[in-house]
């Protein structure tokens, strides 16, 4: 399997660039994907430079709500004809930070044709999960500070009932992508963890947004990957270089920076 970041907080390449947001191309031998789409069409741009043909992409999964995951479906959508859209209903909800909203803007005007919205374990393609239920386990490692969801009319504390996860499977080991963590890294990985009885984490990639909370939300992650030794950990995007610092110092070199440009390779 190939990961490539398209899009993060950070870049290191000629040409490539960065933005607040997250995207990340996935081809496994039976599927080419999309997880996220950024806060713009720059995720299209950036493939270009990394040899990198979004108009094969099968699908996309979308995360959750948040502009900085979805702000480039529409171009991704105009681009690329045939994908289909996997993602939980909640997305189309109105979400706020503040007085700011954040969410998938103009929801009520797209075309929902090529959605599909999961509300239970799927495997969209061989080896492929997608998990829309995320239990929370550990309360210390969620991350809702300060957001809202619009529901009934009224703004209420947002829990992100539409986030999800995604775990890969090969050669009897799993790979978990999670996006922002809003719900917990750690409370994902425990639900990938009791959904296929324990197989082997070998990587789990994504934003654990952490950056500027205290650093004991930090060292709570570092001290589960501590009971995880042979798991790789690779971090970006909402986590912060802060955070990646400290968990590196906690964990060694098999933490490392999912910057723009970075090319996983999950098997040689």
């Amino acid at each position: 399997m190939r990961i490539v970041t398209l899009v993060d907080n950070c870049v290191y390449g000629r040409k490539l660039q960065a933005e607040h947001g997250l995207s990340m191309y996935v081809e496994t031998p039976h599927a080419k994907f999309l997880f996220d789409t950024g806060g713009s069409d720059l995720f299209i741009r950036n493939a270009r430079f990394l040899h990198v043909d979004l108009k094969n992409v099968d699908f996309l999964v979308l995360s959750h709500g948040h502009s900085d995951h979805t702000g480039g479906l529409r171009a991704f959508l105009e681009y690329n004809q045939k994908a289909k859209v996997y993602c939980k209903k909640e997305v189309l909800d109105r979400r706020f930070k503040g007085e700011r909203e954040n969410g998938l803007e103009h929801a009520e005007t797209l075309d929902l044709s090529r959605f599909c919205f999961l509300s239970e374990l799927t495997e969209v393609s061989s080896g492929v999960y997608v998990l829309p239920e995320l239990p929370i386990v550990n309360e210390k490692d969620t991350h809702f500070e300060h957001f809202e969801v619009l529901r009934d009319g009224l703004k209420r504390p947002d829990c992100f009932e539409d986030e999800l996860a995604l775990a890969i499977r090969e050669s009897d080991e799993i790979t978990v992508l999670s996006a922002c963590s809003h719900r917990g890294i750690t409370n994902i990985v425990e639900q990938v963890k009791r959904t296929f009885y324990n197989e082997p984490v070998k990587w789990v990639i994504g934003g654990y947004h952490i950056h500027n909370a205290a650093d004991e939300k930090c060292t709570l992650i570092a001290d589960y990957f501590k009971q995880m030794p042979e798991t790789q950990v690779g971090v970006c995007h909402c986590t912060g270089v802060d955070k990646f610092a400290q968990l590196r110092s906690e964990l060694g070199d098999r933490v490392f920076y999912n910057h723009t440009g970075l090319i996983t390779e999950t098997e040689k």
